[in-house]
């Protein structure tokens, strides 16, 4: 993308997920939210899921699918914990922005 080199791999270990830049954990992976969110806790990896409870769990941005439009929801405390600033353009795009893991609940 935009003359940058872009690798996918399939992780089968935590300790190579700090190695990851945006590391998406699919709904298979829902009962192991935590350990995978633990293992790369304080590094700059940004975590993208594909489940309502994503951002409660800990992640950073979840992915929905609202009225056949993927739109995705943004956890700004995960994405600050992992030293990522995110735009105020790719906030605006957002169908739900929250500060406080208190506000995830919600």
């Amino acid at each position: 993308m935009h003359g940058k080199r872009m690798e996918v791999k399939w992780m089968h270990k935590e300790k190579e997920l700090r190695a990851c830049q945006i590391l998406f954990v699919s709904q298979s992976e829902a009962k192991r939210y935590k350990p995978v969110l633990d293992a790369v806790e304080g590094s700059s990896v940004l975590t993208v899921g594909e489940t309502p409870d994503f951002l409660s769990a800990g992640g950073a941005i979840s992915l929905l699918v609202q009225q056949d439009s993927l739109r995705f929801e943004v956890n700004l405390e995960r994405a600050s914990g992992a030293h990522l600033k995110l735009s105020s353009n790719m906030l605006a795009l957002a169908r739900r922005v929250v500060n406080r893991a208190a506000e995830v609940r919600n």
